[in-house]
């Protein structure tokens, strides 16, 4: 009989899965942006040698040559969702759902949206007065409409993948708590180092280019120096977690005590470790809410805690020794549910 890794999306729904996906987020960027080329292929010759290449609040103030926009719809409209579809099924693997259907969709959307914004564009111009920049804000308008309708369309050409039900790790000790005993587990989950690093490198390249803009006066410095600012923030709030376990619950927060999650035991239903992928099941790395409403803190693949809570979807945490605390916290469940010693028979008897 053929067998698969429970943790991973079955074989047939699986292929099938990647194939729609390559057909809503390769094929159909390619169809919609070789279209677009043809037809501005077509408009070069009538065009102006300069048209307007950009718009800001009080309207048009730049311009270029007209082969910008046919290099901005390949851009946008197929190399970027090439990259896309790349990089998902490479990181998604075997592990697919909701994710990697929501990038197909987005893939889909934003070639739609290259060609709407590019043709619109330089439509406007062909039938503007040169003396009378043209307005761009219902390109735009129709654009977004453009990208919602064909990603949502994407979406729905894509099957639903439910990933088969992971398998439950055993814990490597045996987690038993006696009547009155306190046992609480304590750990921490962070970022990988490597990801780490590259965050960091990037803070500290961001920083060095807000000083320099500011020391110099660069218009847009403070804007830099802001991201800096959001970007430390981000690090501080989301790079490591400290979790307990104890005989009141689960509870997680940041190292600088936010954000922070505390889950009551009576609010918790079972607890146990699997295996996850956070690409392929979350959508990326962080503080997560999937497509099928499962929330978490997944800071890297392998081993987690999946507690599902009463009338709400599982939370998950990515934690080394998460096959330990998962069994303490089960194991306090166990207890809160056992009759108590020595109590009175309910059934009665009859006479």
């Amino acid at each position: 009989m053929t067998t698969h890794d429970l943790t991973r999306t079955p074989p047939e729904a699986l292929r099938h899965a990647r194939r729609m996906f390559a057909i809503v987020a390769v094929l159909m960027p390619a169809l919609l942006t070789a279209t677009g080329t043809v037809v501005m292929l077509a408009w070069m010759p009538t065009m102006p040698e300069l048209v307007v290449t950009h718009w800001g609040p009080n309207g048009a103030d730049g311009y270029g040559p007209a082969w910008t926009y046919l290099w901005l719809l390949i851009g946008i409209g197929l190399l970027l969702p090439v990259l896309m579809a790349v990089v998902t099924l490479a990181l998604a693997g075997a592990h697919w759902g909701g994710a990697a259907r929501l990038m197909g969709a987005l893939a889909a959307g934003l070639a739609a949206f290259a060609l709407s914004t590019s043709l619109g564009s330089l439509t406007l111009q062909r039938v503007s007065e040169e003396s009378t920049p043209p307005r761009i804000g219902g390109v735009m308008a129709l654009s977004f409409a453009a990208m919602l309708v064909v990603g949502a369309l994407a979406w729905a050409a894509q099957p639903r993948v439910r990933p088969a039900e992971g398998r439950t790790l055993a814990p490597r000790h045996v987690v038993q708590v006696a009547d009155g005993e306190r046992v609480v587990w304590l750990g921490t989950t962070s970022m990988p180092r490597a990801a780490l690093i590259a965050v960091v490198v990037m803070l500290l390249a961001l920083a060095a280019l807000a000083v320099f803009m500011l020391g110099t006066g660069v218009d847009g410095g403070w804007i830099v120096g802001a991201s800096v600012i959001i970007v430390a923030l981000a690090m501080a709030t989301a790079t490591a977690f400290r979790v307990r376990v104890t005989p009141e619950g689960f509870a997680a927060r940041a190292l600088v005590g936010w954000p922070r999650i505390v889950i009551p035991l009576d609010e918790i239903e079972s607890v146990r470790a699997v295996d996850i992928s956070p690409f392929g099941e979350f959508g990326g790395w962080g503080w997560r809410i999937a497509v099928d409403g499962r929330t978490g803190i997944v800071m890297r693949s392998g081993p987690s805690m999946e507690i599902s809570r009463r009338g709400r979807k599982p939370f998950i945490v990515t934690i080394d020794g998460a096959e330990d605390a998962a069994a303490l916290l089960q194991a306090y469940l166990d207890r809160a549910a056992a009759p108590a010693p020595n109590a009175p028979d309910q059934g009665g008897s009859g006479s």
